[in-house]
């Protein structure tokens, strides 16, 4: 029985790191490749609009990975950080835009997913080792 309870939190548990690291991908990697492309003479016209909406849905689910894989971990440091960046983001997106505030919520943001990813690690490892 608690095997069934404990491998069931670990099913999404990757969804926070993720989509955590999705979200810097998409914000910096959308424009990577235009500019690339325009480089070569290619001209794409993409909505901030759709970009923001884009990295706004990816933050809402690195949040609840991150809340998910918590229950496993019980390290509320990557969660906690994981809010701080997202909240600091989100402030960029829809409040006053700053480009350092920005670089500093998606270089935050890369923190906590990988700090939640590596608290996933050793808590996997622990539970493997006591059971």
């Amino acid at each position: 029985m608690t095997d069934k309870t404990s491998a069931k939190p670990a099913r999404l548990s990757w969804l926070g790191s993720v989509t955590g690291l999705l979200a810097v991908a998409a914000c910096y990697g959308t424009l990577a490749a235009v500019a690339l492309l325009s480089l070569i003479g290619i001209s794409v016209d993409i909505s901030e609009a759709t970009l923001v909406t884009l990295i706004t849905v990816l933050l809402i689910l690195a949040l609840l990975g991150m809340s998910y894989s918590y229950r496993l971990h019980r390290h509320p440091g990557p969660l906690l950080l994981g809010l701080a960046a997202a909240a600091v983001l989100f402030w960029v997106f829809y409040g006053s835009y700053s480009k350092p505030l920005e670089l500093a919520g998606f270089a935050t943001l890369v923190v906590a997913s990988l700090w939640d990813w590596r608290a996933k690690k050793r808590a996997c490892a622990a539970e493997r080792s006591s059971g």
